[in-house]
């Protein structure tokens, strides 16, 4: 095997960071279509992981060579990106070019005061082997995934009238009239209104498979996503809640769907992924007066539990590779946490924005609304039809909570409840072999899973949508 050169390049009006060389008189011919659309939504997740400060599963889409070249850097890099160029707002066009056994993704950047290309180089592995980032704009082409004849999208804007609004996009079938609607709610942290992790895109999948099937979706960024560092300088960040970050965009969003002269006003339903699975009935009670709930790999418990579950898978598996110290040390971590995860509700203001008192790195009062709001009795109030549904190797939100779901809905008129045995927390049907669960991200979730046709089915005959 040929010893390969890291190419790492990062240009902003000066020189930034350059560890590398540039490979001169090397002809580049455009990619092949297929390839380009095998490699941008790799290209994308990248950028979405930077942008979400997960630098460790960017890491993990590199090759050895840039990964020891770039461990320690990559955080800085973005952050000076960001420091220059100000809040990142999204991606543009791009291009697909190949050269001397290389391809390369150049995509648009869009940041608060202007653009940068992203040039993300891809060995035959699909791994990153080399990264730029330079001034400029790509004239290239527009990509959201082939979108059948049947459907089209239409891009709007979700706006809450309170200086966040929020690019989204509508998918309806072509010749739809009087159709039944769906409005998507993220889950935790920010995302993007394809809710893209690796190179997955469940919300695009949800969105135009269920178009194909009659029924109108609209998904949007989430306001973390678009404004993160806006929010971040702002004055009253210590006492963001779920309200400011989803429930007022989700109200905003149902309430435009039943604008439009191509809905069903009465026919606007929720659909949730996992924290947004189980802040439906609560987002209702705010004033968006939905015909119903779907929920995807949600639960009625708090968020710091499933962190604290989450966090002791983690310790189980250090300690089955040996590693009985740190399991040891990160249990008595997590015991800590959830004392005071266990205070919370009863949390006086003063110390809820106590920052000693955040709960694994979330801020007490965050999370102490999270811990007031009670979705199963919410659902029981208000009695509309819910569907439920889990994948059996949902590894995040697992088949305790959809159990916890059953038994707490037991009263309940209108439930239904459906379990997929083999997919998982993307409702995808992961093939490899079974990863860490500190792997799941930059292993299971860089397999291409799109959501599976039985859970479009389950979803599409629930509704019952409209002919035409």
């Amino acid at each position: 095997m040929r010893s390969v050169i890291p190419m790492i390049c990062v240009f902003l009006t000066l020189l930034l960071f350059l560890s590398a060389c540039t490979r001169k008189n090397t002809e580049t011919e455009t990619m092949d279509e297929a390839r380009a659309e095998e490699l941008l939504p790799l290209a994308q997740a990248f950028t979405s992981y930077l942008q979400s400060e997960d630098y460790e599963a960017a890491l993990g889409m590199m090759d050895d060579t840039l990964t020891a070249s770039l461990e320690g850097k990559l955080e800085s890099t973005w952050l000076q990106l960001i420091k220059t160029r100000g809040a990142f707002a999204g991606t543009g066009d791009y291009i697909g070019v190949s050269a001397d056994g290389y391809d390369a993704i150049e995509i648009t950047l869009f940041f608060e005061n202007g653009t940068l290309i992203q040039r993300t180089v891809f060995d035959r592995e699909n791994k990153l082997s080399g990264l730029w980032f330079k001034p400029g704009k790509v004239e290239g082409q527009t990509w959201n995934g082939a979108v059948s004849d049947s459907i089209e999208e239409i891009s709007v804007t979700v706006d809450a009238g309170d200086g966040y609004p929020l690019d989204g996009m509508l998918t309806i079938p072509r010749n739809g009239t009087s159709c039944a609607a769906v409005v998507l709610i993220h889950g935790s942290g920010p995302s993007d209104m394809n809710a893209a992790i690796g190179v997955n895109a469940p919300f695009r999948d949800l969105a135009q498979k269920l178009a194909e099937k009659g029924i109108a979706v609209l998904r949007y960024n989430k306001r973390t996503y678009s404004y993160g560092a806006k929010m971040a300088q702002s004055q009253n960040i210590d006492t963001l809640t779920v309200d400011d970050e989803t429930v007022v965009d989700a109200v905003a969003a149902v309430n435009l769907l039943k604008s439009m002269d191509r809905i069903d006003a009465a026919r606007v339903y929720l659909l949730g992924h996992s924290m947004g699975g189980g802040l439906l009935s609560y987002i209702n009670s705010q004033g968006a007066d939905c015909a119903g709930y779907i929920i995807m790999a949600g639960s009625p418990r708090n968020l710091w539990e499933l962190s604290a579950e989450q966090n002791l898978r983690i310790a189980d598996e250090l300690e089955q590779a040996g590693e009985e110290e740190k399991a040891s040390e990160l249990r008595a971590a997590i015991e800590q946490e959830v004392l005071k995860g266990e205070q919370l509700a009863e949390m006086s203001d003063k110390d809820a924005l106590d920052e000693s008192n955040a709960v694994f790195g979330m801020s007490a009062w965050y999370l102490r609304k999270l811990a007031q709001i009670d979705p199963v009795a919410l659902h029981l109030s208000d009695g509309k039809p819910l569907l439920i549904l889990q994948g059996g190797k949902d590894r995040q939100v697992t088949m305790t909570d959809f159990e916890l779901w059953k038994d707490g809905l037991e009263a309940h008129p209108n439930a239904t409840f459906r379990a997929y045995a083999d997919l998982n927390h993307l409702f995808g049907a992961y093939t490899g072999e079974a990863v860490p669960f500190s792997a799941l991200v930059s292993v299971e979730y860089a397999q291409a899973t799109p959501v599976a046709d039985e859970v479009i089915e389950d979803i599409a005959e629930w509704l019952h949508p409209a002919d035409g």
